[in-house]
């Protein structure tokens, strides 16, 4: 696909922390990632093959409120926040109204 790339993440490495820009949102190809609490001791979401993940903060144009972290092997497929920009551009208003109110309550 062009315009994206392919993460390869080891059990336990982030692929982003609490604080910084959410600059992609994600599909996972293989593996899980676990989303943690800032202490990274408890686990508030996890995603599993064919799941995306992350378009929310993305539309909301913030930072990420949690962490990120394989479990196991991991390979995620990362897409930029201009290519979801370029699509809710190309979609009807009514459409793009609705994402963008789920933006605000990213």
């Amino acid at each position: 696909m062009t315009g994206t790339s392919l993460i390869t993440l080891f059990h336990g490495e982030a692929l982003f922390c609490a604080g910084q820009q959410a600059t992609h949102f994600f599909l996972v190809t293989t593996g899980r990632i676990a989303v943690v609490d800032q202490a990274g001791l408890g686990q508030i979401r996890e995603f599993e093959p064919d799941e995306l993940f992350g378009i929310p903060e993305v539309l909301a144009r913030g930072n990420w409120d949690l962490t990120a972290v394989a479990e196991g092997p991991t390979r995620v497929r990362a897409f930029p926040a201009d290519r979801l920009f370029r699509s809710l551009a190309d979609m009807p208003e009514t459409h793009s109204d609705f994402l963008k109110s789920v933006a605000a309550m990213a």
